[in-house]
């Protein structure tokens, strides 16, 4: 599971950290936010909620590429710990959880993993759902770039059917960010349709990929 570093996650028996997820969604979260804030200078609790919902990107895509090597880390959000990292907060999670994928897995991240804590953290800037799951989409597009199986490839298939996301929401917004171009065309010319606020950060220009940039 040594992959599995690469998204800022680590796997370990008795995991911990100085907080879980559904802490940070629930009593905790203006610590967590004051504390985004204190580490990256993000001037709002806005951009904190934005800064940190592109780390947690990292956590969403770990998952998908366990399902497409037929796994999964099917733990409560209580049991996902914050933890500090050299460039911002990263995720360990205890190997207890780790299991053969299932039928329902894949809609398991995404409505019991990706969409409550969008939903919580939308509320906290606040900022826009769009720009929260768009920061999800970034990490997933690079993570799927790095997969080749027939696995991956069914799992891209079903995230992009607006089904797949109903009725909770009415489309894809994996599909939406798109923008009618094939995840080929948009990993060979990756760019946003929102902006994810990482250019209100100190001395921070725009990202390459933001739409923003003229």
């Amino acid at each position: 599971m040594e992959k599995l570093e690469l998204f800022q996650v680590h796997l370990q028996p008795n995991a911990d950290g100085f907080m879980s997820l559904s802490e940070s969604m629930d009593n905790r979260t203006l610590e967590l936010i004051e504390k985004v804030i204190r580490q990256s200078g993000a001037p709002t609790e806005a951009v904190a909620s934005s800064i940190f919902m592109r780390r947690f990107g990292f956590f969403i895509s770990a998952q998908l590429h366990l399902l497409a090597h037929h796994q999964i880390w099917a733990g409560p959000l209580s049991h996902v710990y914050l933890t500090e990292a050299e460039y911002g907060i990263s995720f360990k999670i205890d190997e207890k959880w780790l299991r053969p994928r299932q039928d329902g897995d894949l809609e398991m991240v995404l409505k019991d993993y990706a969409m409550p804590v969008v939903e919580a953290f939308r509320k906290v800037g606040p900022v826009s759902k769009l720009v929260l799951w768009e920061n999800i989409w970034g990490y997933v597009t690079w993570m799927y770039g790095m997969e080749e199986s027939l696995q991956a490839q069914q799992d891209i298939e079903t995230l992009m059917t607006d089904a797949f996301w109903q009725p909770e929401m009415r489309k894809s917004h994996f599909k939406q960010f798109l923008g009618g171009c094939s995840l080929e065309q948009s990993k060979a010319e990756y760019k946003r349709i929102t902006c994810c606020l990482y250019k209100e950060l100190p001395e921070t220009d725009k990202c390459p990929y933001c739409p923003l940039r003229k």
